[in-house]
C-alpha cells in the first residue's frame, strides 16, 4: 500500500512484536539460526514502523509528474485501506482519485494510472482494454508470485489477445537508493528481477493465499477436494465458488419490486458477475453450525456425536469394502435403500438421509437397527435447527443491509454488515469478475471471504 512505513494500518510494529514472541518461544526448541533469522527480520521491520517514508506513493508520484495533465488514478489491491491512502496523497496535496482495479475495467478513461501492488494481482483485462494512455506499476523489487507462473510481456497474455492499442513497455526503474535499514545486504537490482517475474495472472493472488501443500495434485485428501473458480470482489477480497454444488450455499442480495432488498440463499455454483452476495471469515455452512449449536444449547455436543459417529462408521465400512462405494451402494439397494447418495451421506454437511426409510436401512446394515429411531429423531433437532438458523441468519442481514447501509452498498458497492446476534459480522460485495480456469480445493475453502493479506 503506498502509505508511510510508520502507519498504523501497516502494522510493522505489530508483526515485528509477533515474531519477537515467537522467537522468544522457539529459543530452546528449534534451530538457532532460524531463530537468529526471526528475530533479524523482527529488528527490520520495528525499525521499518519508525520509518515516516512513503517509498510507494513516492514511485507513484515520480510517474505521474512526468506528465501531470488530465485525470490519474492509483489502484490499490484491498479497500480497506483507501481512505488512509486519499489521506496520505492528501497530505502531499497531490491531485490523484484513488479507486480499486474494477475502476480500470469500467467505462471511465484516465490520462494516467498506476497500479500499485503485487504485479500478479493485475487482471488481463486492464492491459487488453486499457483504459488509460499512460499505466505503471508501482511495487516493492520483492515478489511472492510463484517463478512459473506466465509472463506479462514476450509470450504472456497480453500478446494473445486482440490488442486495440499496442502497449510498449518502457525500462523499468528504481527509485531510490537502497535501504540504509538492510544494513550491508545488497538486494539484486529490481530490473533484473522484473525480467523473470513481471507476471499479470490474478488467479495467482488467490493461489498465493492458499497452503502450498493443498494444491499439489494427488495430495491427501484429494477425494474431498472440488473444483472452485476465483471471483474478484469489488473490495479487493476474493471469494472461491465450487463449479458444481448442491450443498454449497452464499447469501445473496438483490432489490425487489419496490428496490429494496432482498436476501436469498443461493448455491455458490450459480454466482456470476454482477452479483451482490455476503461473506464472512467462515463459510456460509460453518455460520449455520454456530448458529444451530447455539440453538440447541448443552444438547450440541451430544446430537453432533450422534452425526459424526454414522457417518464415519458409513466411511469405514466404504474403505474396507472390496467394492468400494458402487460395492457399498448395491449392499444398500439390495436391502431395500432407494436412494444411495454416499458422497453426500458422508459429506460434512449431511444431517442426516432424506428418506426415513434409507436411513434405517443404512443403520442395519451398520449393524444398528435398534438406535435407528432414536438417531432418526436427535438428527431431526439439528435438521430443524439448521433451518432455523439459515432463516435467522438471512433475517439479520436483511436487517443490517436496510436503509442507509443498502444505499451505501449500490454507491460503493461493498460494505461492512453489523450483525446483530454475533460480534463478527460480515461484508457484502458485488462480483467484479470472475476468473478463468478452476483450482482444486477442500471444500471448507469454498464461499468464505479471502484477501491477499489474510489467506
Amino acid at each position: 500500500m503506498p502509505l508511510p512505513l510508520n502507519s498504523w494500518q501497516l502494522r510493522f510494529q505489530d508483526t515485528a512484536r509477533g515474531l519477537a514472541g515467537t522467537a522468544a518461544r522457539l529459543q530452546h526448541a528449534a534451530d538457532s539460526d532460524l531463530v537468529n533469522q526471526l528475530y533479524a527480520v523482527a529488528q527490520t521491520l520495528t525499525r521499518l514502523g519508525e520509518d515516516p517514508d512513503n517509498p510507494l506513493a513516492a514511485g507513484t508520484m515520480d510517474f505521474l509528474s512526468s506528465d501531470p495533465a488530465g485525470t490519474a488514478l492509483v489502484v490499490v489491491t484491498n479497500r480497506s485501506y483507501q481512505d488512509a491512502v486519499v489521506q496520505a496523497f492528501g497530505a502531499v496535496r497531490y491531485p490523484v482519485e484513488i479507486g480499486l482495479v474494477s475502476d480500470l475495467l469500467g467505462a471511465g478513461v484516465y490520462n494516467a494510472a498506476v497500479v500499485v501492488g503485487p504485479v500478479g494481482w493485475l487482471p488481463p483485462g486492464v492491459l487488453n482494454a486499457p483504459r488509460a494512455a499512460r499505466l505503471g506499476l508501482v511495487h516493492y523489487d520483492f515478489y511472492r508470485e510463484p517463478l512459473d507462473i506466465q509472463p506479462l510481456f514476450s509470450e504472456g497474455p497480453v500478446l494473445r489477445g486482440t490488442m486495440p492499442t499496442r502497449i510498449r513497455r518502457r525500462r523499468s526503474i528504481t527509485v531510490g537508493a537502497p535501504s540504509k535499514l538492510l544494513g550491508e545486504v545488497s538486494p539484486e537490482r529490481a530490473e533484473f528481477l522484473l525480467t523473470d517475474l513481471d507476471v499479470v495472472a490474478l488467479a495467482q493472488d488467490a493461489v498465493a493465499g492458499l497452503p502450498a501443500e493443498i494444491l499439489p495434485d494427488g495430495a491427501p485428501g484429494a477425494h474431498e477436494r472440488v473444483d472452485a473458480r476465483v471471483a474478484q470482489l469489488a473490495d479487493g477480497s476474493y471469494v472461491l465458488l465450487p463449479t458444481e454444488s448442491e450443498v454449497h450455499k452464499v447469501l445473496l442480495i438483490e432489490p425487489d419490486l419496490d428496490d429494496e432488498p432482498s436476501v436469498e440463499a443461493v448455491d455458490g455454483a450459480s454466482v456470476t458477475v454482477g452479483d451482490y452476495i455476503v461473506l464472512r471469515g467462515s463459510s456460509y455452512y460453518q455460520s449455520l453450525v454456530e448458529r444451530a449449536d447455539a440453538a440447541l444449547g448443552d444438547d450440541a455436543p451430544i446430537l453432533r456425536a450422534i452425526q459424526q459417529e454414522w457417518k464415519t462408521q458409513l466411511r469405514d465400512f466404504i474403505a474396507r469394502h472390496p467394492g468400494g462405494r458402487q460395492g457399498v451402494a448395491k449392499d444398500l439397494t439390495a436391502r431395500g435403500a432407494m436412494t444411495t447418495n454416499l458422497d453426500y451421506w458422508t459429506s460434512p454437511w449431511c444431517i442426516r438421509t432424506r428418506r426415513k426409510e434409507d436411513f434405517a436401512v443404512v443403520m442395519r446394515y451398520l449393524g444398528r437397527s435398534g438406535e435407528a429411531q432414536e438417531a432418526w429423531d436427535a438428527l431431526g433437532r439439528i435438521d430443524h435447527a439448521h433451518r432455523s438458523a439459515g432463516r435467522s441468519y438471512a433475517e439479520a442481514v436483511q436487517r443490517a443491509v436496510s436503509g442507509d447501509l443498502w444505499q451505501q452498498l449500490w454507491a460503493d458497492r461493498w460494505c461492512d454488515i453489523p450483525l446483530d446476534d454475533t460480534g463478527s459480522g460480515a461484508r457484502a460485495a458485488l462480483v467484479d469478475a470472475v476468473l478463468p480456469g478452476q483450482l482444486s480445493v477442500p471444500p471448507n475453502y469454498l464461499c468464505r471471504l479471502r484477501t491477499p493479506e489474510v489467506p
